[in-house]
C-alpha cells in the first residue's frame, strides 16, 4: 500500500515536471501600425516567462518604447526602445523587434512618434485585470497632453534631450531589417 502511494506520487511529480519542460515558449506576434492605423494589434497580450513578443513594423514610422503605467507616453529610463522604424507603403515585409518576457510583471509600451501615444498607440504585456488595467493605461495615454505642436508637456531636461539625440543618431545609423532580441 505504501509502495503504491509512493509510486503514484512519484509518477505525478515526474509527469508534472515533464509537462512543464515540454511547454515550448510561445512567440506573440504584434503588428505595429499599418492599415489598422495608430495602434498595436493586438493592443495587449498575456505572456509566460520565457515567451517572446515579436513586433512587426508596417508602413509609416513607429517605435516600440517601454514606458510606465504612471507615465505612458514617456520612455522608461533604462527600458527598451526599438528606435524609429520607417517603413514605406510598398514594403511587403518590414523590420521586426523582439522582446523576451522575464516574469509576470506588466510591461507598458508606447510609440514615440509625434502624437501617436496620445492618440492611443500603446501596448501592454500582462496588464492586470484589476487596478492598473490596460483600459486605465490607455486613458492615461490619451490624457497625457504630450503635444509636440504647441510645446506641450514633453518633459525632458536638456541633458536627457542631448543623451536621447545621441542615442537616436546611433540607432538611426544601425537600422536594419531585423533587430536582436531584447530582455524585458
Amino acid at each position: 500500500m505504501l509502495f503504491n502511494f509512493i509510486l503514484t506520487a512519484s509518477l505525478a511529480i515526474l509527469s508534472s515536471a515533464l509537462f512543464a519542460e515540454a511547454r515550448k515558449h510561445k512567440t506573440h506576434d504584434v503588428i505595429v501600425g499599418g492599415a489598422a492605423g495608430l495602434v498595436y494589434t493586438p493592443n495587449q497580450v498575456h505572456a509566460e516567462p520565457g515567451d517572446k513578443v515579436k513586433f512587426h513594423f508596417q508602413f509609416k514610422n513607429h517605435t516600440v518604447t517601454q514606458s510606465s503605467f504612471d507615465e505612458p507616453c514617456e520612455p522608461l529610463k533604462g527600458g527598451f526602445d526599438s528606435g524609429f522604424m520607417p517603413v514605406g507603403m510598398d514594403v511587403k515585409k518590414g523590420p521586426t523587434f523582439t522582446i523576451k518576457v522575464k516574469d509576470y510583471d506588466p510591461i507598458w509600451v508606447h510609440c514615440e512618434q509625434v502624437d501617436h501615444c496620445p492618440s492611443g498607440m500603446v501596448f501592454a504585456v500582462n496588464a492586470p485585470k484589476k487596478g492598473n488595467t490596460f483600459k486605465k493605461f490607455l486613458k492615461k495615454a490619451k490624457a497625457s497632453g504630450k503635444d509636440y505642436h504647441d510645446g506641450g508637456s514633453y518633459k525632458r531636461s536638456d541633458e536627457d534631450a542631448e543623451e536621447d539625440i545621441e542615442e537616436k543618431r546611433s540607432l538611426l545609423s544601425r537600422i536594419t531589417s531585423k533587430r536582436d532580441d531584447v530582455e524585458a
